[in-house]
C-alpha cells in the first residue's frame, strides 16, 4: 500500500507524527521541503512532483475555466455572459476580472487541478496531509475521492456567507452618497479652457510623484506617462486633461492618515482631476437600473441548480465554498463597474477630449474607460507599461471575445508584445503600434550622464568590490506572482559570504521595508536604499540586477547589465530561455549564478551577444524617439471631426 504525506507549513512536529514507514512525502513548497529535510525525511515539492508542464497546465486549467465559467449555462439555459448589460456594455467583461483576480474559485480550481496531477503522479492508495489550511485540506480529500483513492479529510469546511458581502454592498451605496455631498461641498476645479484639440489621460493617483529638476525646483510627474503629459501639451494646438483614479497611497501602504488625506485634501499642485468629482447624483441616478438588475440576478442565480454544477471541476463539487465570492462579483464589483462606467461618461461630457490614452486599459478601470469612450465617439489610445506574460488574464482574449473593451490603437515595446497580444489576446494586428519605450528612452539618456565612479561611492561601494542590485516584489500581488520573501534571505547570505560582493536593495514602491530589514538583520553587505531612490542611479552604478519578475529586468538589458532571475520560470522565464539572463530555481542557492553573471567570461560573453539579439524584442529602439513616436499616434488617433472652439 502506497501513503501520500502532503505537508505545508514549519510544524516539524506535527510532520514526525503524522508520518509512517513507507510514506512518500511531497512538500508544499521548498520552505516545507526545507523543515522536512532537516528532520531527515527525503522529500520534493509539488512543484517537483507534477513537473514544469503540470506546473504550467494548471494556471492555463484556472484560465480556461473562468472563461468556461462565463458561458456555462447557469438558469434556463442563460449563461452569465450576456445576461447583463449596461448602456451596450456586457458586465461579464468586469465580471471575469474579480473573478479572476479577485475571488478564491480559481485559486480552488487550481488546487484540484494540481491535486488530481499529484495523485497521477504518485498513484497512492491513501492521502494524507499535514499543515494544510482547512479548505485546502477538504479540497484534496473530494479529490481523492473522485479519483478513487482513500482519504480521511474532513468534508466540509465552514465557508464565508454572502451576509457580510451583501452588508459591505449597502455600506458601499452610502458612501457613495457622502461622496456626493462631499463633492457639493467643495467642488473640484475642472479644466475647460480648450485649444484645438484635447487628449484625456487616464491614470492612477497612487502613481503621482515629486522629483527634483536640473534648476533645483521640484515637478510633480505622473510614474508611467512622465513626460508625455507636458509634452503633448506643448504640441501646437493641443492641450493635456488628466483624471486619476483611487487613492493617493498604493493599497498596501494605505493606513488611517492617507485615508483622510484622500477625503480632505486637495489633488497635489492640481496635477489631475479626481474621479470623484464626476460622482454626481446624475451619475447615481444613472446606475440604478442596471445596480437593482444586479441584485435581480444574484438573487436569482445564487440557488440556481446551474450555479452549483458550473463550481466544479474534475468531477469535484465546491460551489457550498463560493457564496461570498459570487455575492461579491455580483454585489460589489458590478455596481462599481457601472458607477465607473458613468463617471468616465461625465468626465468625458465634461472635458470634451478628441482622444483618451490610459495605461493598464486591461484592468476593470481600463476596460470601463474604454468602452465609455467608445459610447461617446471618442478614440482611445493605450500604452503598454509594464512586461506581458503567457498567463496575463487581462489580456487573454478569445476569438470570439471581440466585444471585451479594447482600445483603438496600443503603443507597445516590441515584436514579442505584438506576437502575444495577437496570438493570445486576438488583437487587431493593426492596432498595435510598436513604438518603444519612452522610459526605455530615458534610462539610456540618463545613464549616459552619470559618472559611475561617483555613484558608487556615494553608495559605499568600493572599486575592487561588484554591486549587485535587487529590485522586486517581498510579497506578490497574488499567489500567481511568484515573489522575492522566501528567497531573499540566501541571496543576502550569498552576498555576505562573498567579500567582492556588495548588495543594494530597492523595495518596491507599492510595499514596506520592513521584511527586507528582518532578513538584512545581522547582515552588513546588503543595505536598503530609500523607496524613492532612483532606479537608473542604482543600475548605473550596478554589475549585475537580480530580480523575479520586475520590468526592471528588461530595463536592465536595454542598459548592457547582467540579470538573475531568482525563482525561475516565473513571468521573466523568456529572458532565461533566450540566454538574455541566467535563472535560479526556487530554493536554489544563488551563489554560483552570481559568480557566473559577474565573473565567468565565457558566460558573461553570452549573456552579452544574447542582448544584442534579443533587446529589440521587448525594447525596439531605445533611441530617443520612442515619446515623439507615441505622441504622433495619440494625435494622429484622435477624432477629426470636432469642431474647434472659437477662438
Amino acid at each position: 500500500m502506497v501513503r501520500l504525506l502532503l505537508f505545508r507549513g514549519d510544524d516539524r512536529a506535527a510532520l514526525l507524527r503524522q508520518r509512517a514507514a513507507g510514506d512518500r512525502v511531497v512538500a508544499w513548497d521548498e520552505a516545507a521541503a526545507q523543515v522536512a529535510r532537516a528532520a531527515g525525511i527525503a522529500t520534493e515539492t509539488l512543484a517537483e512532483a507534477i513537473g514544469a508542464a503540470g506546473a504550467e497546465a494548471v494556471e492555463d486549467t484556472a484560465i480556461a475555466w473562468t472563461k468556461d465559467f462565463g458561458q456555462a449555462p447557469l438558469r434556463d439555459g442563460q449563461p452569465l455572459r450576456g445576461l447583463l448589460r449596461h448602456d451596450g456594455l456586457d458586465l461579464w467583461w468586469l465580471f471575469e476580472l474579480h473573478l479572476f483576480h479577485a475571488t478564491g474559485i480559481p485559486r480552488r480550481v487550481r488546487r484540484i487541478e494540481a491535486f488530481s496531477r499529484l495523485l497521477a503522479a504518485t498513484r497512492p492508495d491513501e492521502v494524507v496531509a499535514v499543515g494544510l489550511p482547512a479548505e485546502d485540506h477538504v479540497l484534496l480529500g473530494r479529490t481523492a475521492i473522485a479519483k478513487g483513492v482513500f482519504s480521511e479529510a474532513p468534508r466540509r469546511v465552514r465557508a464565508d456567507s454572502a451576509a457580510r458581502v451583501v452588508w459591505r454592498a449597502r455600506l458601499q451605496a452610502l458612501k457613495l452618497w457622502a461622496t456626493v455631498a462631499k463633492r457639493a461641498l467643495g467642488p473640484a476645479a475642472v479644466p475647460t479652457a480648450r485649444a484645438a484639440r484635447r487628449a484625456l489621460f487616464l491614470s492612477h493617483a497612487a502613481f503621482w510623484r515629486t522629483r527634483r529638476r536640473d534648476d533645483g525646483g521640484s515637478e510633480t510627474y505622473e510614474h508611467y506617462f512622465d513626460r508625455l503629459i507636458p509634452d503633448l501639451a506643448a504640441e501646437p494646438g493641443w492641450d493635456a486633461a488628466v483624471v486619476a483614479v483611487g487613492p493617493r497611497a498604493a493599497f498596501r501602504r494605505r493606513g488611517l492618515r492617507e485615508r483622510l488625506v484622500d477625503w480632505i485634501g486637495p489633488a497635489p499642485g492640481g496635477s489631475y482631476v479626481h474621479m470623484n468629482a464626476f460622482t454626481t447624483t446624475r451619475v447615481l441616478r444613472a446606475t440604478r437600473p442596471a445596480v437593482r438588475d444586479v441584485w435581480r440576478a444574484w438573487r436569482a442565480l445564487r440557488d440556481a441548480p446551474g450555479l452549483a454544477d458550473a463550481l466544479t471541476h474534475a468531477g469535484v463539487r465546491f460551489g457550498d465554498l463560493c457564496a461570498a465570492d459570487v455575492a461579491s462579483a455580483f454585489l460589489e464589483q458590478l455596481p462599481w463597474a457601472v458607477r465607473s462606467y458613468e463617471e468616465t461618461k461625465a468626465a468625458l461630457r465634461a472635458l470634451a477630449p478628441d482622444v483618451l490614452v490610459a495605461y493598464a486599459e486591461s484592468s476593470g478601470w481600463g476596460r470601463v474607460a474604454v468602452a465609455a469612450a467608445r459610447a461617446a465617439g471618442v478614440p482611445s489610445v493605450a500604452m503598454q507599461h509594464g512586461l506581458l506574460y503567457p498567463h496575463y488574464y487581462s489580456y487573454l482574449h478569445r476569438a470570439d471575445e471581440v466585444d471585451s473593451p479594447r482600445p483603438d490603437r496600443t503603443a507597445i515595446f516590441g515584436a514579442s508584445a505584438q506576437r502575444f497580444l495577437v496570438e493570445a489576446g486576438s488583437y487587431p494586428p493593426e492596432s498595435l503600434v510598436i513604438t518603444g519605450s519612452p522610459r526605455f528612452d530615458a534610462l539610456v539618456a540618463q545613464a549616459r550622464d552619470r559618472d559611475r565612479d561617483a555613484l558608487r561611492a556615494r553608495l559605499g561601494v568600493a572599486a575592487e568590490e561588484k554591486l549587485v542590485l535587487v529590485a522586486s516584489r517581498y510579497r506578490g500581488i497574488r499567489e500567481t506572482h511568484p515573489a522575492l520573501g522566501t528567497d531573499f534571505l540566501a541571496l543576502a547570505r550569498a552576498i555576505e559570504a562573498d567579500p567582492r560582493l556588495r548588495g543594494r536593495v530597492k523595495p518596491h514602491p507599492a510595499e514596506s521595508a520592513a521584511p527586507y530589514q528582518g532578513d538584512l538583520a545581522g547582515l552588513s553587505r546588503t543595505t536598503l536604499c530609500p523607496p524613492d531612490t532612483d532606479l537608473v542611479m542604482l543600475m548605473a552604478a550596478a554589475d549585475v540586477l537580480v530580480t523575479v519578475e520586475s520590468l526592471s529586468a528588461v530595463e536592465a538589458l536595454v542598459l548592457g547589465l547582467p540579470v538573475v532571475v531568482l525563482r525561475h520560470p516565473t513571468h521573466l522565464r523568456e529572458l532565461v530561455e533566450e540566454g538574455v539572463a541566467v535563472g535560479v530555481a526556487p530554493g536554489q542557492d544563488p551563489a554560483p549564478a552570481l559568480d557566473r553573471a559577474l565573473f565567468d567570461a565565457a558566460t558573461r560573453e553570452a549573456l552579452a551577444a544574447a542582448r544584442a539579439r534579443y533587446v529589440d524584442n521587448v525594447a525596439c529602439g531605445a533611441d530617443g524617439q520612442a515619446g515623439r513616436r507615441i505622441l504622433e499616434l495619440i494625435t494622429g488617433t484622435a477624432r477629426a471631426d470636432r469642431v474647434p472652439p472659437p477662438g
